[in-house]
């Protein structure tokens, strides 16, 4: 079998048990069946929301790679069901900058301790060499697939 084959099928299998992982995370954790009512692009707004910090509607079009009006309508969603903020900002009341709220908080913790938990999961499948050798692997990996 050609080492194409044998990585896409370990990708997807390994896809599948995270999602499976993740599913029964969020079923059992407090208030983790709201993030059943979220979409994938929603989840990824949160998560550029958290990483960029307070970023403005601009700098978040341009991070995801959409225009500012497709920004707009998906961040008027996720406030209105009261995930993310609205904040003017101070220099410039043209500009309007987006951070997550208490709730939006509250969900991608929920989800960052899913990925924990199925982490654990490998971990536990792997001796103490395994681990960094497989940490070792995955910084390569990462460091050679993700765009700039």
């Amino acid at each position: 079998m050609p080492i194409e084959d044998v990585i896409v099928k370990a990708i997807n299998s390994i896809s599948d048990s995270m999602r499976e992982c993740m599913r029964k995370y969020k079923e059992e954790a407090p208030d983790g069946k709201e993030l059943f009512n979220l979409t994938i692009t929603q989840l990824h707004y949160l998560h550029a929301i958290k990483e960029m910090g307070n970023p403005t509607i601009t700098e978040l079009a341009e991070k995801i790679g959409v225009q500012k009006s497709t920004v707009t309508v998906a961040l008027n969603k996720l406030l209105q069901r009261e995930y993310i903020e609205k904040i003017p900002s101070e220099t410039d009341l043209r500009v309007i900058h987006v951070s997550l709220s208490m709730k939006g908080k509250k969900l991608i913790q929920i989800e960052d301790m899913g990925y924990y938990h199925f982490a654990n999961q490998i971990i536990g499948a792997l001796n103490e060499g395994e681990r960094e050798t497989f940490t070792c692997l995955l910084g390569k990996v990462i460091n050679n697939t993700t765009r700039d």
